[in-house]
């Protein structure tokens, strides 16, 4: 079993591929038990992408599930139509747990607000933020930012392909986000702007103070 990991404003997601059996149960027991040390208190875990789920990989994200409520915390799993959620269903685990088709879905119906989700794509650290950028979401952005800036990077790509709407807050965080990585030394590229936040930053003069890609590939091969 594999799983990718990306950080949530307020928790985990987790991607998992490959087989949750008996033989890589301990493993995510083990990764689990880490994360809700950590005092994680949302687990959004993708199972769709599994190519197998066994009664012992059912018990372990059981044995997850629990003990994230005793921490008031919660399991959100991810499964489109499949043999996978079918698995899922008949073990009665959707009357348990949240239980959604896509990862977008989850993230947005769980937390109620704009994400940032981070990624590590080819050398650079990628935030993905969706929804509205405003004045009281801005401030999610720029702390996630700061967080990637403050530690060892080279380049860090804003993906703002799912943003809804940019306002003068989010501008501010943005700004704030490029003058943390002059300081630095590090790279900050925006990418994937719909046509309304692009003509804000073009309007705001963001396409003068920052690079702007139109797509994340792009972004990745400056």
């Amino acid at each position: 079993m594999h799983t990718i990991q990306t950080e949530i404003s307020n928790g985990q997601l987790l991607t998992l591929t490959g087989r949750l059996d008996a033989a890589s149960a301990p493993e995510w027991a083990q990764l689990s038990e880490r994360l809700i040390g950590s005092q994680i208190k949302t687990l959004i875990v993708n199972v769709g992408t599994l190519e197998h789920l066994s009664s012992a990989g059912l018990r372990t994200l059981l044995g997850t599930g629990k003990s994230l409520q005793r921490q008031n915390g919660r399991l959100v799993l991810v499964a489109p139509p499949g043999p996978v959620r079918q698995i899922i269903e008949v073990a009665g685990f959707d009357k348990i747990f949240a239980l959604y088709e896509t990862v977008d879905e989850a993230v947005k119906e769980t937390t109620g607000k704009s994400q940032v989700l981070h990624t590590k794509e080819r050398g650079a650290d990628v935030l993905t933020v969706s929804g509205r950028v405003d004045a009281e979401r801005a401030p999610d952005l720029e702390e996630a930012g700061r967080r990637v800036l403050e530690k060892e990077c080279v380049k860090v790509i804003i993906n703002l392909a799912a943003v809804q709407y940019l306002s003068s807050a989010g501008l501010c965080a943005l700004l704030n986000l490029a003058k943390l990585a002059r300081t630095r030394q590090s790279r900050l590229i925006l990418c994937g702007p719909t046509p309304p936040v692009r003509q804000v930053l073009k309007l705001s003069g963001f396409d003068k103070i920052l690079p702007v890609s139109e797509k994340l590939s792009e972004a990745l091969s400056l």
